[in-house]
This record gives C-alpha cells, structure tokens and sequence, in this order.
C-alpha cells in the first residue's frame, strides 16, 4: 500500500510540473497572440514552482511578457502593470545567472535589457528636448529602478527635479548617487546649495558638506562652505574655528581673513577683527571689505570718544578740547581706508557714505557737501521737494 501511495504521489507531482512546464508555453503563446494579462496569470505560478523556477527559458518569457507591457505605446497595456519595466529587467537577469555565458537564452536577455534600457532612456531624453520634464522624470526615474546601480537614471532624474524647481527631489535623487558609492562634486555642491538657500536645512547642508570635505578633502572651498553653514546655524564658535582651519589650508587668501574679522565683529571681539582685517590688506591691499570694516571701525571709536566730551560738563573746556581732538584723530582714520575702496570704484555707496558722515563729524562742512552730493548725483539720496 506505502509503495502505491509513493507512486500516486510522484505522479501527482509530475503531473504538476508538466502542467507548469504547459503554462510557460501558453504565457509565451498569449504574449504572442498579446493577450499579456493571461500571460501574467500563466507564468508567475512557474517562477515559484520548483520543477521550473530555476530554468532559464520560464525567466526569459517573464522577462519578453512584462517587457511588451513596459514599451507598449497602448497606454492601456502599460496599466496592466505599471512596475513591467522593472519586472522585465528582474527577469533577464534572473535569465543572466541561471544561464551559461554563450548560452541562447543569456545572450537574448543581454541584448533584451539592452534595448529595454535604451528605450526607456530615449522616452526620458525625448520628453527632454520636448521641455516636458514631467514625463522626463518620470522616464528618468524609471530608469533608475530598471537598472538601479547605474548612476545614470539618478543624475538625470536629479537634473529634472532642479528643472521642476523641487529641490527636495534634487536631494533626494542625489542621495541615492552618494549611496551607491559615487560621489560627483558637483552633486555636492548642487545638494549644498539648495539645502542652505532653498530649503532652510541647515542640519542636513552640514551633514552633505561634511561627507564632501571626505572625499574631497583637498579642496579648501567645502570647508569655506561649512563656516557660512554654521554661521546661518549661529554657532559661531564652530564657524571661528573652522575657517582658521581653511586659513591654514590657505593663507594667502585674503577673504578668508576678512571673513574671520567679521565673526570677531560680529561678537565684539574688536581688536581680534582689526588683526584680521590687517591681514587680509597685507596681502590684498584692496580688499573692500576690510577697508570699509576698519574704517568703520575707527569710525565707532572716535564716536565713543566723543560722547565722553559731550557728558563732560560745560566748564571743562580744555578737556573738552583735549577729548574732541582724540575723537577727530579716530575719525580721521578712516579717511584713506575709504579714499582707498574710491579708488577701486567711485561710485561705492558704503564708501561715499561713510565720508559724507565722517567729514561732517570733523566740521568740514566743504568736503561733506562734496559727498553729499556724489551720494544725490549717484541716486543714493532722494532730494524731498
């Protein structure tokens, strides 16, 4: 009896794998005849039967049924399944390791991933030159799920994104870039930017310049990126020692200084920012912004000066006078710093308008009306009628 049962059994058995092996080839026959739907419900039971699911040949017919649905121009066909195109590439690489190098079925899925690739792209590149970034991207990013560890379909979707001005799928996109190894400098900077001036993602921008600065570490401008990152985030103890870390890297970068003098400005850390400023004239002695920053700065130190003069009381006229001199003395300072940025360029409106006040305060009424009036002359003051 035990003998006959093992004998049903292994007819039942090898009933059913003929009967799978059947229904690969009826899949092929209705994907011939086009009737794909029927030819899905045919062959998926075969991919996890075991008689067939490790046979080339039921992969291969998979691959060409949901590969017909994926490039049918029928819109229709392509609701059947809208993830054919993935299930198309999955197939013919399932094909690629079951099958021997040189074998039928492994060259035709070569040549069938090939041109599945190739069609979906020209879709993508197509909608491209049409200006239709919509379906580019959608194209793109299809792409990129056929073939996921090409870096192509990632950039491209990237740029479509950045055409669509939706900067979080730009980020987004290029994460996926950085997470299969690859790390393209101007996706950093891409990712960077948008962070910091699109999206307000500070945490994320630092994180994004950090890795840069890894795996670019030669290249000084990442770092200079990190300290305005931290200033927008206020931590300027952080942004400090970062760019005197860039200033190491370059020292004869005379912006880097200026930058630091105005972290130290911004803290009240005023002789700290002068040094700074000093620096950055010893190797640029134009550079704007440390002219007009310690001008200023003498500026707000004769101002000082003279508010004590003006608390003093009325009879204290020698002192007064001796005050009053210290202030002009400070004022006057700043004369051919911002004489210096004029030379650069006589229509600089910080330039003209700190002159205009500094030779006010020194009673030079004269070369204050000068001023003044380049100021109206250039549009800077509005003359109220």
């Amino acid at each position: 009896m035990k003998r006959l049962m093992m004998l049903m059994l292994a007819v039942v058995i090898g009933a059913s794998a003929l009967a799978q092996n059947k229904n690969v080839n009826k899949a092929n026959i209705a994907r011939e005849k086009g009737e794909l739907a029927e030819a899905i419900a045919l062959i998926e039971p075969a991919t996890t039967f075991e008689k067939t699911m490790n046979k080339g040949r039921t992969w291969y017919i998979r691959g060409q049924i949901y590969g017909d649905i994926a490039t049918s121009e029928d819109e229709t066909i392509r609701a059947i399944d809208p993830k054919a195109s993935v299930k198309a590439a999955e197939s013919y690489r399932k094909v690629l390791e079951l099958e021997k190098e040189g074998s039928t079925y492994h060259g035709l899925s070569n040549i069938n991933l090939t041109n599945l690739n190739g069609s979906i792209m020209n879709k993508g590149v197509d909608a491209f030159n049409s200006e239709d970034y919509e379906t580019a991207l959608a194209a793109f990013s299809e792409y990129s799920e056929v073939s996921p560890k090409d870096t192509t379909g990632y950039l491209y979707s990237a740029l479509m994104a950045q055409q669509l001005e939706r900067y979080d799928e730009v980020v987004k996109w290029y994460d996926k870039v950085f997470a299969i190894d690859y790390y393209p400098k101007s996706g950093f900077n891409s990712v960077i930017y948008y962070e910091m001036n699109k999206l307000d993602d500070y945490e994320s921008a630092l994180k994004h310049v950090k890795l840069a600065q890894e795996k670019f570490p030669e290249d000084n401008n990442f770092k200079k990126t990190e300290v305005d990152i931290l200033i927008k985030m206020d931590k300027l103890d952080d942004a400090i020692n970062e760019l005197k870390a860039a200033i190491a890297a370059e020292p004869e970068n005379a912006g880097l200084y200026t930058n630091l003098g105005l972290l130290y400005d911004s803290q009240e850390e005023y002789e700290l920012a002068i040094e700074q400023y000093k620096k950055a004239l010893a190797i640029d002695p134009n550079d704007r912004f440390s002219l007009i920053n310690m001008a200023v700065y003498h500026i707000g130190r004769g101002d000082k000066v003279y508010k004590k003069a003006l608390e003093l009381d009325v009879r204290a006229v020698k002192e007064f006078d001796k005050i009053e001199a210290e202030a002009k003395s400070e004022w006057s300072k700043s004369i051919p710093l911002l004489d210096k940025v004029l030379e650069a360029d006589d229509t600089d409106e910080l330039a003209l308008q700190n002159l205009h006040a500094v030779y006010y305060k020194l009673k030079d009424f004269k070369m204050a009306k000068k001023y003044e009036d380049r100021r109206k002359e250039l549009g800077y003051i509005i003359d109220e009628e």
